[in-house]
């Protein structure tokens, strides 16, 4: 059975906000050295897709990213998340809530000329 660990050493910092008209990509951090990693995860679904998908990094990798085209997959929105095993059989993931439960980022992906014309009402 793995270990859960609660420590802070996986990272991500989603983006404020995500256009369906451009790629975009998602980036996870991690702190362990990549002699300890096993695998690297992210974990996504779109409101067209009846499933998780799981896009496995190398873990031997320096970045671990994974690019995401709207234009090729259109989508409304995309919820997901990030795993890393380590070899010790320990298991993390992000983002988590305070009872250590997987606490997937929903971000809606939304048309630039309408957030571009609400945001500059908002100024006015």
């Amino acid at each position: 059975m793995p270990r859960f660990s609660f420590t802070p050493k996986i990272f991500h910092h989603p983006e404020r906000v995500l256009f369906n008209s451009r790629a975009f990509e998602l980036e996870v951090f991690t702190e362990y050295p990549r002699n300890d990693i096993k695998t690297v995860s992210l974990f996504y679904k779109t409101d067209t897709m009846s499933r998780l998908m799981e896009v496995p990094f190398n873990p031997l990798d320096k970045r671990y990213v994974f690019r995401y085209d709207p234009k090729e997959k259109p989508a409304e929105k995309i919820v997901y998340f990030f795993t890393v095993y380590l070899k010790d059989g320990g298991m993390l993931a992000t983002p988590v809530d305070s009872s250590g439960q997987i606490k997937p980022i929903t971000k809606y992906l939304l048309n630039p000329a309408d957030y571009y014309k609400k945001r500059a009402s908002l100024k006015n």
